[in-house]
């Protein structure tokens, strides 16, 4: 006999489930809340950083949502779609992963006290659907449109985002970086979205970050070889990038060879030198002075006697230059990617007014200016004492850009502060929010929580704005997120094949 299927409460009778699909959706709020709880206390200027050690031994100090629970480990599935709820928001808006959880969490708080009442989960799931559309109208009808021409705003945007990071002290550097670096590879008049992989932040430890730099064109954190005494400073430069080896070949690993003869020996030592000088003499040729080698895992990607010969050929030469880093590179310079001597031609290499390896702020970087394509990529040279503050700052950084993006895609401000959502940020909750409402209720729609003054003021005046987008994303992926989670009245283990 097939039991029949719930419907939702249409009248004055409450709606009583079975047990197993009570525990179920109790025990998925329950996991949910407790992953929004973690993070909660690290929202806003007040708020404290965790010190995550990951599995393999490292640190990292943070309070950044997306960070803390993209290395938390997180085994009960419920709890895994806040997880993932929180990467949603930082992948549409790169800032708000903090709020998109604790909202998340808040939501549930208020379901599970509806579910306690008997109201069908249906029905509270398609509530808060449209609760979250008509907030979202309310939003857009109290935000302000923008002009990418409006540097000021955009700088009031970046340094919101940045007051509730570690690097809060830096907003007045780091927010300027990031309205230029965007501005430089986008056309404000046109614009509708904005690439990030164009902007490269380059971390460097020495120094402290007031010596952060924006370059407008390819910084390397690789060094120029100087073993064989090569240039470290070229004009005019004509760049090639090789992904292939500049050392001689070897056998198979199975393989060895075994020279008994030292005449036999002569030969192979002479017959490896002429193999590496046609291949220098190749790339001197087609006009190359700066060569960039692709690191290698199968053998050395360059060895003495190839660094010997570039060197008397005047080339620059710069390896160990990482997969990831290509894309970039090719982009900046106008260079291509080189997989064999054969294809080694003048059309592949890029151009650049000046390579120079220079000391900067106690580490050497080498510089890359005046490119072939300037304007469409920039780089962040990032300065830090260790590597705990530059991995911070980096996604300091990655979140001031990602405002910017957001209002490139839809330039529209709103005010900041918890402003828009009514939410506390550390003071008292039953004084501050109170004040907050009644504020609000008064049609005071841009009173917000000024923290450093503990006190609710026109938060416009404190210059605290953020992007529509930011708000708008939460709350949507928020409800969608809920609404899935109070649908679910069983969890089934699958078959491990």
């Amino acid at each position: 006999m097939v039991d029949a299927i719930p419907t939702p409460r249409t009248g004055g009778g409450s709606f009583k489930d079975k047990d197993k699909p009570v525990e179920v959706r109790l025990s998925n709020i329950i996991a949910a809340k407790a992953v929004s709880d973690a993070v909660r206390t690290s929202l806003g200027p007040r708020g404290m950083d965790k010190m995550i050690k990951t599995s393999n031994g490292e640190v990292i100090i943070t309070n950044d949502g997306a960070t803390i629970l993209k290395h938390m480990a997180v085994l009960h599935p419920a709890a895994k779609m806040l997880v993932d709820l929180s990467a949603a928001q930082d992948v549409e808006a790169g800032d708000g992963t903090t709020s998109v959880v604790v909202l998340a969490g808040s939501l549930l708080g208020a379901a599970q006290k509806m579910l306690n009442k008997g109201i069908h989960p249906t029905t509270i799931a398609e509530s808060f659907q449209k609760a979250s559309h008509k907030a979202n109208e309310f939003l857009t009808e109290v935000a302000t449109k923008l002009d990418l021409s409006d540097r000021e705003s955009l700088l009031k945007s970046a340094g919101t985002a940045l007051n509730s990071k570690i690097v809060s002290q830096y907003s007045g550097l780091f927010a300027p970086i990031a309205v230029d670096a965007v501005l430089r590879v986008i056309d404000p008049a046109t614009a509708i979205n904005v690439d990030l992989k164009d902007i490269r932040i380059v971390k460097k430890v020495g120094g402290t970050i007031d010596d952060t730099e924006l370059v407008d064109g390819l910084v390397l954190a690789q060094n120029a070889v100087k073993s064989a005494s090569g240039p470290t400073r070229v004009e005019k430069a004509k760049i090639g990038l090789i992904q292939f080896q500049l050392s001689p070949p070897k056998p198979d690993m199975e393989n060895q060879i075994i020279v008994n003869d030292y005449r036999q020996m002569d030969k192979i030592l002479k017959e490896e030198r002429q193999y590496l000088l046609n291949m220098v003499k190749k790339i001197k040729k087609a006009g190359c002075n700066v060569l960039l080698i692709q690191k290698s895992i199968l053998r050395d990607a360059v060895n003495d006697l190839s660094l010997h010969f570039l060197a008397k050929l005047k080339i620059m030469v710069i390896k160990d230059v990482e997969r990831d880093e290509i894309e970039f590179i090719c982009k900046s310079t106008g260079c291509k990617p080189i997989a064999d001597i054969d294809s080694f031609t003048e059309d592949k290499l890029g151009y650049a007014d000046l390579v120079d390896e220079v000391q900067d702020s106690g580490s050497r970087v080498v510089k890359v200016t005046g490119v072939k394509h300037a304007g469409k990529t920039v780089s962040i040279l990032c300065h830090g004492a260790n590597s705990l503050v530059l991995e911070e700052a980096e996604r300091s950084l990655h979140d001031a850009l990602c405002v910017i993006r957001c209002l490139v895609k839809k330039k529209y401000l709103i005010a900041g502060g918890g402003a828009p959502e009514i939410e506390n940020a550390g003071l008292n909750p039953i004084a501050i929010v109170t004040e907050l409402r009644n504020r609000h209720v008064q049609g005071e729609t841009t009173a917000g929580i000024n923290v450093r003054k503990g006190a609710i003021t026109n938060i416009l005046d404190e210059n605290v704005i953020q992007p529509l987008l930011v708000s708008t994303s939460a709350i949507e992926l928020a409800a969608e997120t809920v609404k899935m989670l109070l649908k679910i009245d069983d969890l089934v283990h699958g078959d491990m094949r």
